[in-house]
């Protein structure tokens, strides 16, 4: 019932909002760029599900102060003015800045160098006074990656019995549209996927083939004051994966989690995507049962273009 309910709101969010006055853009075909981007988002979660394996040894009212930073660099050859190839590089750096021993695991404090190629489309969505309201893109991506131990030698080093390298290949997209309904008011939705076949997914050593499916949606309504806005949603975050190995039934892999939340977004202050936000989630498993079952998190993430 959980995994209908999660698909039936993603699909929802997907198709919210279709209206004849939103159309993508029409252009004529760009020349080739090199583009650099990165991000970053740095909070806290009580027991963060998406990115630690094991929570037994967490004292209740812990958790986890996470920061990552990806930073990509493409060059994109246009193939027509909707269609792109694209081969890419990318290192992303996550660290946790806690002091406990579940804060130094090797999975929330290391370095993911990655190389590889995608095929994209994306268009924009504009209303009929040419006024950007979302957009829509996907990508079929093949990737080589290679996971290394932390900068910060106080952390957990990689195992010795972790596979360090992995290939990752499929198909992503993503999807945003927002609609005013009155003046400083809107609706909202966003969904992120991706459908991806990895070759180890840096698991243990002779635990090969994970075809990982994730899927994050999120419907809201939005408020502006001034050049912020309030935005407060429900979400949900999927994550299963479609093999039957054992290893490909842990918990970590095989969960929804589902609540609500609201951002703050001040890009209208600063450039690039600036988004305050605060989460409590509940947590369902689907192969292997836990005995936790909600988190808390709150923190900032931020997008922009570098070059």
């Amino acid at each position: 019932m959980v995994r209908v309910a999660a698909g039936c709101l993603i699909a929802a969010g997907t198709v919210f909002g279709s209206n004849p006055a939103v159309a993508a853009d029409r252009y004529q075909k760009p020349s080739d760029v090199i583009r650099v981007e990165s991000g970053l988002e740095s909070y806290y979660s009580e027991y963060n599900f998406s990115r630690t394996r094991d929570e037994s040894g967490l004292d209740s009212g812990s958790g986890y102060y996470l920061f990552s930073v990806p930073v990509t660099i493409e060059g994109r050859h246009y193939l027509s003015e909707a269609f792109y190839l694209a081969p890419y590089g990318r290192v992303a750096l996550t660290y946790d800045f806690g002091t406990r021993p579940w804060n130094r695991s090797y999975w929330n404090n290391n370095q993911i160098f990655s190389g590889g190629v995608k095929l994209t489309t994306e268009h924009s969505f504009m209303n009929t006074a040419e006024e950007y309201v979302g957009g829509v893109s996907a990508s079929l991506f093949s990737e080589y990656q290679l996971m290394t131990s932390s900068f910060d030698s106080s952390k957990d080093p990689l195992p010795d019995g972790i596979a360090q390298q992995n290939v990752k290949s499929g198909l992503s997209f993503w999807f945003s549209h927002e609609r005013p309904i009155g003046r400083g008011f809107s609706i909202w939705t966003e969904s992120w996927g991706e459908l991806a076949w990895n070759t180890t997914a840096f698991s243990d050593r002779g635990e090969d083939d994970f075809l990982l499916g994730t899927l994050s949606s999120k419907v809201g309504a939005g408020v502006d004051v001034g050049k912020a806005s309030f935005k407060p949603y429900f979400t949900v975050d999927l994550v299963n994966d479609f093999l039957d190995k054992d290893w490909n039934r842990v918990s970590w892999f095989n969960n929804v989690q589902y609540g609500p939340g609201i951002r703050i977004q001040l890009g209208r202050y600063l450039p690039g995507n600036v988004d305050l936000y605060a989460e409590y989630l509940f947590v369902s498993y689907f192969d292997t049962p836990q005995n936790l079952d909600h988190d808390v998190k709150a923190g900032i993430a931020c997008w922009f273009p570098i070059f």
